[in-house]
């Protein structure tokens, strides 16, 4: 029978310290096919053919790229699509120095990488697209601002699509300067 064990029990905590911790490194692979629905649906196929597509607010006109069913703010249902982009700018940018594990593949990217903001054509305002910076662009990008009416223009941006194309985000490798 397994003894409790009292948290305020100090010897305890003392004792499993100086247990020997096992690692077991595993893949698990698990068969799995899940549906995009329709609307995510009609995105990812339209990557597929390198086309990026956002949904629109039939209120007040704010374009959701990836595409939501639903206006965030207005909530109704968004029903018109429009094509964007390809091409953009620069509106932000995180440097990544840690990666996460693909929870797929177990595969972590280099770092550092950067994930950015773009403004994509046809998108005003903070209708940003979000993807990855090529790495080698890390330090020649820079950063679009809006500040009342002064407006400073950040990089121009363009896809580097995949070269197999599966209907995924990953359809665009990453984003990068439009020279």
């Amino acid at each position: 029978m397994e003894k409790e064990m009292n948290v305020t029990d100090n010897d305890n905590f003392d004792t499993m310290a100086d247990q020997e911790l096992i690692v077991l490194r595993k893949t698990i692979s698990v068969d799995q096919k899940f549906a995009t629905g329709p609307v995510m649906g009609k995105f990812l196929t339209a990557l597929k053919d390198k086309r990026i597509l956002a949904i629109q607010c039939p209120e007040c006109g704010r374009l959701q790229s990836p595409p939501r069913e639903m206006c965030a703010i207005c909530r109704v249902r968004n029903r018109e699509w429009v094509e964007i982009g390809p091409r953009g700018e620069m509106r932000m940018m995180e440097y990544c120095y840690y990666s996460s594990p693909d929870p797929l593949t177990g595969e972590s990217r280099e770092t550092p990488y950067g994930a950015i903001g773009i403004l994509l054509d046809g998108c005003q305002k903070e209708e940003v697209f979000w993807h990855l910076l090529r790495p080698e662009h890390l330090e020649m990008v820079e950063m679009g601002i809006v500040m009342g009416d002064r407006v400073t223009r950040g990089t121009r941006l363009r896809p580097v699509w995949a070269q197999e194309r599966s209907g995924s985000i990953d359809d665009i490798k990453y984003f990068e300067i439009d020279e």
